[in-house]
């Protein structure tokens, strides 16, 4: 088998892999739009090499048209990017620029080819022809590679508007398809430089390594896109799993912590100096590690020092009230339920700022 033959053969497998590729992922992904302009992108990519592969083999209806797939597969790509980052609300939509220019660039090509075999011979024909789609092809590498740099530029320097995305992904794969992508780009700049070089002869051969780049995007990008988006789905059902659970639990939590002060403000559970933690625990039939858990993230305290607050808060009704001006200092603080007044001055000056004394003149 010669070697143009080989890469003939090469073309076609790798355009019918692409279709059925591309064919499958638009079942699984469906009308996600995320994901579209990637399948379309693959789509593109072997539209592209079957177009190689007909030419190869004179198809006729390619006399009169090329149809220029690859003005389209960096801005695919540029449309996947902002949208796969959530922020396509806030860069320019290529797509609606170029995709008719590259309708107008068909419509031209018919035209002008349908008249240039009408009045030349072939062999100034096939030249025209040649001369034509290999300028078009050359401004759109000039296009696509910019675009494409303008992509890397989003990924690598603005990722603070697409935080929530680098939260469940890392991106390292799209990464890595940008260095493949450099590679076909480079080895495209190879072809149309020896294409101009020849003067448009003699060519094809410069054209395999690229086709063989793109096909191998092509796999890639493919398997490499349904295992990426079965990761990203699994890790954003487990969080919203998580938040569900996180939900319910800090509600079930709220009502604990409300049924903890009813309990203890009812019936002033705070007063007894010899109230602990594992006491209200049985008393509120709850273990004492999730009577902890309860009031630290209820109310961002432990429980000595909320239990302390409801003793200096009572202690403080107790010392504006006029009736016990002549009490001592002590009593009011045994009876708010402290077991010493130094204990009490300590809590009440950190509760209050001020000391019993300084409080109650």
């Amino acid at each position: 088998m010669q070697l143009s033959e080989f890469f003939n053969l090469f073309l076609i497998v790798s355009a019918i892999h692409g279709f059925v590729f591309s064919f499958f992922l638009f079942k699984k992904t469906g009308l996600d739009k995320n994901t579209i302009f990637l399948n379309l992108l693959i789509l593109v990519i072997a539209l592209n090499n079957l177009q190689s592969w007909l030419l190869a083999k004179e198809f006729l209806v390619l006399d009169y048209i090329q149809i220029p797939w690859h003005f389209l597969i960096a801005p695919l790509f540029y449309s996947f990017v902002i949208n796969y980052l959530q922020i396509e609300k806030r860069f320019f939509n290529i797509i609606k620029v170029l995709f008719p220019f590259f309708l107008i660039s068909i419509i031209f090509q018919v035209v002008s080819f349908s008249f240039i075999k009408d009045s030349a011979s072939p062999a100034e024909y096939d030249l025209f022809y040649e001369k034509y789609t290999s300028i078009e092809e050359l401004i759109s590498f000039i296009i696509s590679i910019s675009i494409f740099f303008y992509c890397y530029h989003i990924i690598r320097y603005k990722k603070d508007l697409f935080k929530g995305v680098l939260s469940y992904d890392s991106l390292k794969w799209l990464n890595t398809f940008i260095f493949l992508a450099l590679i076909s780009y480079a080895l495209w700049a190879l072809a149309v430089g020896v294409k101009f070089s020849l003067q448009f002869k003699n060519f094809i051969a410069f054209y395999y390594p690229l086709r063989v780049m793109t096909t191998v995007l092509i796999y890639w990008l493919g398997y490499e896109l349904v295992y990426m988006l079965r990761q990203v789905k699994e890790r954003k059902l487990i969080r919203q799993n998580n938040l569900k659970k996180t939900d319910v639990q800090q509600n079930n939590n709220l009502q604990k912590f409300k049924d903890f002060e009813d309990y203890i403000i009812n019936n002033r559970r705070f007063l007894d100096n010899l109230l602990s933690l594992e006491t209200l625990a049985n008393e509120l039939r709850i273990s004492t590690s999730q009577l902890s858990k309860v009031i630290n993230e209820q109310s961002s305290k432990n429980f000595n020092q909320l239990i302390n607050e409801y003793r200096v808060n009572y202690s403080k009704e107790l010392l504006k009230n006029k009736e016990y001006d002549l009490y001592t200092i002590t009593s009011i603080a045994l009876e708010s339920g402290f077991n010493s007044k130094s204990t009490f001055y300590n809590a009440f000056k950190k509760h209050t700022g001020v000391t019993p004394t300084q409080f109650r003149s």
